[in-house]
């Protein structure tokens, strides 16, 4: 699918959708769980969609509810009895943090599973898993540090070890699997990255009566013998879809753009968004649920991303608009995601004579005004948006691959439009 998309005055009000951050972890959660979760505002997405069907496939009865989703759980138990005849092979789709989490919550069962996924996913790193499953009692294999990951349980508890450079994802995982072992579990973490999503997973688990302590993100423990209990949650919006909303405000909205469903219930990295925009000149301001951001002057800013690397596209786009040079650190954190995000970032914008030079962990965004052009997406949902606010704030921007929002924020196209952006969909 193809987006046309023309310079607009943007104005009005909109509500958006649930974090799939908290849904999925929610989802996880709610599996392990004995008795019947309520999972209020679950987002209707693919990553969202594939938590879902593990969930299934793992033996959880899933209904829905209108917006909600009633999940009742108790892995590992229903899974080994049998319940619903599960499969052994799951697939994540392109989904890296189901992926990462079912894949050690998978090893809880004493039974061999294989989890696999889609396109890019397929190129992203696994290796990790080799390194510290082991030591918890479980046996794991890997297609040379990719998918298919293949693991057996039952997980036991222990001491381990992770690197977190690479990704939180792992020690997510890990975290919401211990939470169901018998025995205690120490895990020693270096390098981590991504904190604010470490401090979610650790809430989203303590709504579901789980503990997870740690000091100073390098040494967490769980004590053994907990288990999961039902619990009824409420989804808050996602900041992370959000955040291409709030800056195509802060360009192309003299009047403003409310958005409703946002707040700070639960740690979504993401939020950092506001800070940046208030930081550059933008009109911010808060309610319990909802932010207002009309145009203001965008002045240079610089940011580290290292802890929220989503936001990235969005600010490269900000940036674009500024009145000089603005640095964002965290580039390193790109590699990995649906795209090689810095790569793809700087040849797409290059197209639009936005200038772009990454060196090691730092990107600078040097300012002009975008000339039309044509832009892939890269089958990456968050380039497909960042290239759509850049035309509504620049030039006409025709983005190929735009189908990939579908992957967190199938409305975005629908919601720009009803805002006043000037898009057509071919």
């Amino acid at each position: 699918m193809k987006a046309e998309v023309l310079p607009s005055e943007l104005s009005g009000e909109t509500t958006v959708a649930g974090s799939k951050s908290i849904a999925q972890r929610a989802a996880v959660c709610a599996l392990m769980a004995a008795g019947e979760s309520e999972i209020s505002f679950y987002p209707e997405n693919d990553d969202c969609a594939v938590a879902i069907s593990i969930v299934q496939q793992l033996g959880g009865i899933v209904t829905r509810s209108g917006s909600s989703v009633l999940i009742k759980g108790g892995y590992p138990a229903n899974f080994q009895a049998g319940i619903k005849n599960p499969r052994h092979i799951i697939s994540c789709g392109e989904s890296g943090l189901s992926a990462r989490m079912f894949t050690s919550v998978s090893a809880l069962s004493n039974e061999e599973i294989k989890i696999t996924g889609n396109g890019s996913l397929l190129k992203r790193p696994f290796g990790e898993f080799e390194n510290f499953l082991p030591g918890l009692g479980a046996s794991v294999s890997t297609n040379s540090g990719r998918l298919p990951v293949t693991v057996k349980g039952p997980l036991r508890g222990g001491n381990v070890s992770i690197n977190g450079a690479l990704s939180s994802q792992y020690l997510t995982g890990i975290l919401l699997a211990a939470g169901q072992v018998k025995n205690d579990t120490v895990i020693s973490v270096e390098n981590l990255n991504s904190k604010p999503y470490i401090d979610l997973t650790i809430e989203v688990a303590s709504c579901f009566g789980v503990n997870i302590r740690h000091k100073h993100y390098s040494l967490f423990s769980i004590k053994g013998g907990q288990h999961y209990k039902a619990a009824d949650l409420d989804v808050s919006g996602d900041w992370s879809g959000a955040a291409f909303l709030l800056v195509a405000a802060a360009l192309c909205s003299e009047w403003g753009i409310t958005i409703n469903n946002l707040n700070r219930n639960f740690t979504q990295a993401d939020s950092a968004i506001v800070d940046v925009l208030r930081k550059c000149g933008a009109i911010v301001s808060e309610k319990k649920n909802s932010v207002t951001v009309k145009k203001g002057t965008v002045k240079a800013f610089d940011f580290d991303a290292t802890d929220c690397p989503d936001l990235f596209p969005a600010l490269v786009v900000l940036a674009a608009f500024s009145d000089g040079v603005c640095t964002l650190k965290g580039a390193k954190r790109l590699v990995y995601k649906e795209s090689n995000r810095a790569k793809v970032l700087q040849e797409e914008f290059a197209r639009t004579n936005i200038r772009i030079v990454v060196r090691e962990d730092e990107m600078k965004v040097y300012p002009g005004h975008p000339c039309p052009a044509i832009i892939s997406s890269h089958n990456d949902h968050r380039i497909a948006m960042a290239a759509t606010v850049l035309g509504l704030a620049g030039s006409k921007i025709t983005v190929n691959g735009a189908e990939s929002t579908a992957k967190s924020f199938p409305a975005f196209f629908e919601t720009m439009q009803k805002l006043g952006g000037k898009i057509r969909l071919k």
